[in-house]
């Protein structure tokens, strides 16, 4: 019985500089990359560590420049490598082959969870050419599989979660159009459907867009540090307020933060950072959770931030009504001029009471999203490099043309694991650095 592999490595790579372009992902040797349709032009890789690499600390991916091993060689341990075309390297366009062998440590970026691993192959059977798929894929095209997909294996991962998971296939990129849901349960290893248009859903092999969702019911951030319910006499002095229209809402006692959004107010560079939000400043790993009332209509739009400045930061937001996400939950990255989209959930549209949850572990941003605060739903993960300290919080907008939006959050958490209790510092507000403007804001808000 052929068996799932537990990576060590996971090594992403692309044919263009930059981590752009075509990508493909390998966890196995691979002796001829033409099957993945890369032979001679990977030109960036980021290599990440994998749910098995501690087991064997010293491993590295080796790249080759013939088929099967041979020829001259680049051996790189995990980290992120935007150009091998660099006089360090000089090994861009000649990797023809793959393998995984020890060497010396070398520390690096961890791929965080991996609770699937997908073979998605071109033709009946499991043959020709094939892609591994451990995350969502927004669009097929991005591994050479644009509406080509005939044959499916999906193996539970390493941190696959007790109550199983679910693949989504969308005939239409972004998770939209007809779709196949396949169940993996807890009793089931592995499903293989060796020909999917023999299947008597019309989705047949035009899948454009694959979706995972997994449920877990624990986390290792269990110790909360910090709670607003934002229900006492003044506002807590770790907050900073950012509010350059005046949409911020609260009273003492009053049980809940308002932010009011107008139409066009924003967290985005081709628009503006006009949109109000709390934050505070914050250092290593840590969850920050929140809850949100949603009213019938639907008329909220928000949820938490990660903030390193306007040319790095992480959103994850339920959308109004009336935006083109419809109610949707969202996670997405913003880095430099670059907004990069990284997951949409539409399970929990119709859910009254929505609770969304951030953690951090490193590098690795993880996006949960729950109906009753124990059982979370993935609404994706992220890879961004940030120093400490980074801030933290929540926000409301309205952007584009989207009506004017009503966002309310019953409190806000930090957590941390327990044995890092004595790690969160909260920074508090130094009066002296409060500019005139931002002092009249706060007092015309308390006296409301």
């Amino acid at each position: 019985m052929q068996r799932v592999t537990i990576p060590r490595l996971i090594v992403e790579v692309f044919d263009g500089w930059g981590f752009r372009g075509r990508q493909a992902t390998i966890i196995n040797p691979v002796r001829s990359l033409e099957e993945f349709g890369f032979e001679n032009n990977i030109s960036s890789m980021r290599i990440y560590k994998g749910a098995s690499f501690h087991s064997a600390p010293i491993y590295k991916a080796i790249f080759y420049e013939d088929n099967d091993f041979h020829g001259r060689k680049l051996a790189l341990g995990p980290g992120i490598y935007p150009n091998i075309h660099d006089v360090a390297y000089d090994f861009g366009d000649r990797i023809s082959s793959v393998t995984f062998g020890p060497s010396l440590d070398t520390p690096g970026p961890e791929w965080g969870s991996v609770p699937v691993i997908i073979e998605l192959h071109r033709h009946p059977d499991f043959k020709g050419f094939y892609a591994t798929v451990l995350r969502d894929l927004m669009n097929t095209e991005e591994v050479g599989l644009s509406d080509a997909i005939t044959s499916i294996r999906i193996y539970k991962g390493p941190d696959c979660p007790g109550e199983g998971f679910r693949v989504i296939l969308y005939r239409r990129p972004n998770f939209e159009g007809e779709s196949l849901s396949i169940e993996i349960s807890q009793m089931d290893y592995k499903k293989e459907i060796p020909d999917l248009r023999a299947l008597p859903e019309t989705i047949g092999n035009v899948i454009s867009s694959v979706k995972i969702e997994a449920w877990t019911s624990s986390t290792e951030f269990s110790e909360i540090v910090f709670q607003d319910e934002f229900d006492r006499g003044q506002m807590r002095k770790e907050w900073l307020l950012e509010d350059r229209v005046g949409g911020f809402l609260w009273r003492q006692q009053q049980g809940y933060a308002e932010f009011k959004a107008e139409t066009g107010q924003d967290l985005y560079h081709e628009t503006n950072f006009d949109a109000p939000r709390l934050t505070q400043e914050i250092i290593g790993d840590f969850a920050i959770e929140t809850r949100m009332n949603v009213k019938p209509e639907s008329q909220e739009y928000g949820g938490l931030l990660v903030w390193k400045g306007q040319n790095r930061f992480l959103r994850f937001e339920k959308t109004s009504g009336s935006d083109a996400f419809v109610g949707d939950l969202r996670f997405e990255r913003h880095f430099w001029r670059d907004r990069h989209f990284i997951k949409r959930v539409s399970e929990l549209r119709n859910t009254s009471s929505l609770y969304m949850r951030l953690e951090r572990r490193g590098q690795i941003f993880n996006a949960y999203a729950s109906a009753n605060g124990i059982n979370w739903l993935d609404c994706g993960t992220d890879i961004m490099g940030v120093g400490d300290p980074i801030s933290v919080g929540i926000y409301g907008l309205a952007p584009g043309e989207v009506p004017a939006t009503t966002t309310q959050f019953d409190y806000f958490r930090i957590m941390r694991r327990s044995k890092e209790v004595t790690r969160y510092r909260p920074i508090q507000a130094r009066e002296q650095n409060i500019t005139r403007t931002k002092r009249a804001t706060a007092i015309r808000e308390l006296t409301r």
